[in-house]
């Protein structure tokens, strides 16, 4: 079964990165020149979020703390651009929140694996 991820698989994989990514780039970019400035931060965080996709794609994997912590990233970050925004509710606060613990609990796990403090790294 590996042989044929592998095989198949993995370019499958490799081409919808590259198609959801450029279809989030052109998200980005439609959603600027129809809103102005005012959708700005949804827009960083769009292409921020392909970056880290194609990024862990070629580059990094999906396996690792950089990645994930990365990843957990784009949840601050929503929550920090809608609360920017002036979105009342709870939902910013929850990705914000919830982000910022994921990504403490990962560099914490991290750090635990690893066996060595974070200052001494």
């Amino acid at each position: 079964m590996s042989e044929v991820y592998d095989r198949y698989g993995r370019p499958v994989v490799v081409g919808f990165v590259v198609v959801l990514a450029g279809l989030s780039v052109a998200s980005a970019y439609l959603r600027v020149s129809s809103a102005g400035l005012a959708a700005a931060g949804d827009a960083l965080i769009s292409l921020y979020i392909a970056g880290v996709v194609v990024w862990g794609t070629f580059r990094e994997g999906y396996d690792t703390a950089r990645f994930r912590i990365a990843l957990y990233g784009v949840l601050v970050l929503w929550g920090s651009a809608d609360l920017i925004a002036g979105s009342e509710g709870a939902i910013p606060y929850l990705f914000l929140i919830g982000g910022s613990l994921l990504i403490a609990w990962e560099s914490y796990s991290h750090t635990r694996d690893r066996g060595k403090p974070v200052y001494e790294r």
